[in-house]
C-alpha cells in the first residue's frame, strides 16, 4: 500500500512537472510568435504644418516688343541675357518694299534696359505691379494665359508680339487670393507670409506690400526678390501658404489607442515589457499625429490590439 501511494505521488508530481514544462514551452512559443507579429517604431521629433494650396500670379515690369515689319527674324541677343537701352536685339529681313529695303535688314533696338525674354503669354500688361488695384479673379479668368516660346520662330508678321524686356532692377511680386478667414488674425501690410514653392522645392518668407479685399476674398501682393530668375519665364506658380506650424513627436495614426475611460495614448516597449503612455494630440496630417507626452526614440507598438499593459514580449 505504501509503495502504491508513493508511485501515485510520483506520477502526480510528474504530471505537474510536465504540465509546468508544457505551460512554459507553450507560453514561450506564444510570446515568440507574438513578438514576431508585434510591430514597433522608434518615434522622433517632427513638425506638422497646416497649409493652404493656391496659385500665385507673377507680376513683373515688362515691355513687349512687336515686330515692326513682316519677314524673317534673327535674334542678336540670347534670351535671358541683359540688354541696355538702344542695344540691337533682333533684325528682320523683309521681302517686300524697295530693293534697298529688301536687301537691308531692319534692326530693332531695346526700348529700355533689362533682360530679354522670348516667352509671350498674353498677360504682360495686366500682370504688372502697377495694375494691382485693377486685378481680381474675374479679370484674370478673362485672360487666357498661354506661354508661347518664340525662340525658334523664323518668321514674324508685322504687329505680332515677339519678345519682351523684363526690368531686372524691379523685384518680382506675387498676386495671391485666399479666404479672408484663412488666418485667425486680420492680415496687414508688412506681415510675412511663409510660402512653399513645391515645384522649386523652395520656401521663403514674403512680406505683404499691398492688400485689398472683395467680398470674402483677400487679395494680397507680396515681394519675392529671391525668385527672380526661378520665375523668369513663369506666370502662374503653385504655392502653399503656411498657416500653422506645430512641433512635437510624430506617431503613426494606427498606433494611437483610446481606452474605455477616454484616455488617449500608446503602448510602448522597454526591456521586453509593455507600458502605457497617455499623450496629447497637437495636430495631424494624412497618416500621422503630432503629440506631446513621449520622449524621442521611444519604441511604440504599431498594432496595439495584440498587447496589453504589463505584458512580457521577450
Amino acid at each position: 500500500m505504501v509503495v502504491q501511494k508513493k508511485k501515485k505521488k510520483i506520477k502526480y508530481y510528474r504530471l505537474i512537472f510536465f504540465l509546468v514544462i508544457f505551460w512554459f514551452l507553450g507560453n514561450s512559443i506564444y510570446n515568440f510568435v507574438l513578438n514576431l507579429m508585434v510591430q514597433t517604431e522608434l518615434v522622433e521629433q517632427g513638425v506638422i504644418e497646416k497649409k493652404f494650396a493656391t496659385e500665385a500670379y507673377v507680376l513683373r515690369d515688362e515691355i513687349v516688343i512687336t515686330a515692326p515689319a513682316t519677314g524673317r527674324v534673327n535674334l542678336l541677343v540670347e534670351p535671358g541675357q541683359k540688354v541696355h537701352k538702344d542695344m540691337p536685339i533682333l533684325e528682320i529681313h523683309t521681302s517686300g518694299g524697295t530693293s534697298l529695303q529688301a536687301g537691308r535688314p531692319m534692326v530693332v533696338q531695346a526700348p529700355v534696359s533689362g533682360v530679354l525674354s522670348c516667352i509671350i503669354d498674353g498677360g504682360e500688361e495686366l500682370f504688372n505691379p502697377r495694375e494691382f488695384a485693377n486685378l481680381d479673379s474675374e479679370k484674370i479668368q478673362s485672360i487666357k494665359v498661354k506661354a508661347i516660346d518664340n525662340t525658334q520662330r523664323d518668321m514674324v508678321e508685322k504687329g505680332s508680339r515677339y519678345c519682351k524686356i523684363i526690368n531686372n532692377l524691379a523685384n518680382v511680386q506675387l498676386y495671391l487670393e485666399f479666404p479672408l478667414n484663412l488666418f485667425t488674425e486680420p492680415i496687414k501690410k508688412g506681415q510675412l507670409l511663409e510660402l512653399v514653392f513645391t515645384r522649386l522645392d523652395k520656401r521663403l518668407s514674403a512680406p505683404i506690400i499691398d492688400l485689398k479685399g472683395i467680398g470674402n476674398t483677400a487679395q494680397v501682393l507680396v515681394n519675392v526678390p529671391e525668385t527672380w530668375y526661378s520665375l523668369f519665364n513663369v506666370r502662374i506658380e503653385p504655392v502653399e501658404i503656411i498657416l500653422e506650424k506645430g512641433n512635437g513627436i510624430l506617431i503613426p495614426k494606427k498606433a494611437l489607442v483610446e481606452k474605455e475611460n477616454g484616455e488617449i495614448g500608446v503602448y510602448w516597449v522597454r526591456k521586453g515589457f509593455v507600458f502605457w503612455q497617455e499623450v496629447d494630440i497637437i495636430s495631424e496630417n494624412n497618416d500621422r499625429f503630432l503629440v506631446n507626452g513621449l520622449e524621442p526614440y521611444t519604441e511604440i507598438i504599431l498594432n496595439p490590439s495584440l498587447v496589453k499593459e504589463g505584458q512580457h514580449l521577450y
